[in-house]
């Protein structure tokens, strides 16, 4: 699994309060492959975007349509072979 890339794919709407707890955990994670982080904002009116662009996460907005339809446009934006899912809390 060293040679696929990971994409980890975590839908947030007005989390500000836990994303970041998210992002420390699945950056400290031993994981010696190639990863991508990618948070799917949907639609939320808190900092959430801005925190988690602080915390290196790739940031994707969309209007508030629920966390199936951002979890669909994560997938259709990741780049890796292997897809994981996570919620920001």
């Amino acid at each position: 699994m060293k040679n696929e890339k990971v994409s980890v794919i975590i839908p947030a709407y007005n989390g500000e309060n836990v994303i970041g707890d998210c992002l420390n955990s699945l950056n400290q994670q031993d994981f010696t492959g190639r990863k991508e982080i990618i948070v799917v904002d949907d639609g939320s009116s808190d900092r959430t975007a801005e925190i988690a662009k602080w915390k290196g996460a790739t940031v994707i907005k969309q209007e508030n349509k629920g966390p199936a339809a951002a979890r669909n446009l994560g997938i259709r934006k990741a780049g890796g072979e292997i897809v994981l899912f996570t919620d920001s809390d």
